[in-house]
Formats: C-alpha cells, sequence, structure tokens
C-alpha cells in the first residue's frame, strides 16, 4: 500500500474542486477535523458552539462530496496546500 501511495495509484476521497465552495469557516473547520482536532476542540478554537461546528463539517462534507468525518480528514490531509487557513485557526 506504501508503494501504490508514492506512485500516486491512491487518490484521497471527496472533489477538490468543491473547496471554492467553503466558507471560511468551514474551511478552517475541515483544516482542524484533518488535524485530529475533536468537535469540543474545534469549537474552542474557532470561538463557536460546538453545534455549529457540526453545521459547519456538515455542510464542507456535502460540498467536498464525501461521506464522513474520516473521510473528510483525509480530504483535508490530501488538499491541505489547497485550502487558505487563516493564522486564527492553526493549531497550538
Amino acid at each position: 500500500m506504501c508503494e501504490a501511495a508514492t506512485q500516486g495509484r491512491l487518490r484521497a476521497p471527496g472533489d477538490p474542486d468543491g473547496i471554492p465552495l467553503l466558507t471560511e469557516r468551514e474551511r478552517q473547520t475541515l483544516f482542524l477535523v484533518g488535524t485530529g482536532a475533536g468537535n469540543r476542540l474545534i469549537a474552542r478554537r474557532l470561538g463557536i458552539s460546538e453545534r455549529t461546528v457540526r453545521a459547519h463539517l456538515s455542510n464542507a462534507v456535502r460540498k467536498i462530496g464525501v461521506r464522513s468525518r474520516a473521510e473528510a480528514a483525509v480530504f483535508a490531509f490530501a488538499y491541505l496546500d489547497l485550502v487558505d487557513i487563516p493564522a486564527a485557526a492553526e493549531p497550538r
């Protein structure tokens, strides 16, 4: 599997064309999901409620065409350089 990944045969789930459709908060939330942060930590870092985090993540998942939080995390990790992350959302 490692060889396949290094040869570019594995592809991250989702559609990177959905990135421009994401709001700033959805991008921030998606980025933090990609770092492994849970909803409580994301809410604290962004100064929003956990319910709002769930709403942003749900919207982002729909826009990028993934089916789960795990796929969203893989997507965020794979396409991190394509996502503009404001300093306020950077993990500490």
